[in-house]
């Protein structure tokens, strides 16, 4: 079983392809907001490194978010798209613990949200220590340190992958249509309304 394993709610465009479980081939993409542009393409040249196509992939596992609102929708298009048409299941894990789930310690994943703020959790290992939120940074500081956990700002310099920890955590999509990723906030365009 061949999967398919894809974020980009920073501004890193991470890509894996796994064989039942097991890691087969990364790539990652520094972007500056133009993801859009080479996440079609990107697939494509990974998938043809293993001279496979998008039909022997099996399962499309996803960062969901917190992160770039513009990196979110753009993965969970094409996925969504993938995952429609080519008959393909579809699952979710939040990108938080997607970009750290190779760390092997209590970790505190981050992910810059601007204004002294972060998109954070807890977790160890498989289990989640405190949920996915947005808080300021120093609260997140505060919070790791009660759990015993590293920060990490997790971007193109600081991620650890585990796909088969990815593969634990993940939920299945049940109904492709309905997927929104997980933003947790407004974006400014809304919150100016």
């Amino acid at each position: 079983m061949r999967q398919l394993f894809m974020d980009s709610s920073t501004n890193m465009l991470y890509m894996a392809i796994g064989n039942n479980g097991v890691l087969v081939e990364s790539t990652y993409r520094i972007g500056k907001k133009d993801h859009a542009k080479h996440v079609v393409d990107r697939i494509d040249q990974l998938l043809k490194r293993r001279d496979l196509t998008i039909d022997d992939i099996d399962r499309i596992y996803i960062g969901s978010g917190p992160g770039s609102y513009t990196g979110l929708r753009i993965i969970g298009m094409v996925a969504k798209m993938l995952a429609y048409t080519k008959k393909i299941e579809l699952y979710e894990v939040s990108s938080l613990y997607f970009l750290a789930s190779g760390y092997d310690f209590i970790v505190g994943p981050m992910i810059d949200a601007r204004n002294n703020n972060v998109f954070c959790g807890i977790y160890d290992h498989d289990h989640v220590l405190v949920n996915d939120g947005l808080r300021a940074t120093n609260d997140f500081q505060n919070l790791a340190l009660q759990f015993h956990a590293k920060p990490v700002l997790v971007n193109e310099h600081h991620y650890e992958v585990n796909i088969q920890n990815i593969m634990n955590m993940a939920k299945k999509v049940e109904d492709v249509h309905k997927f929104v990723p997980n933003y947790l906030r407004k974006t400014e365009a809304e919150q100016n309304l």
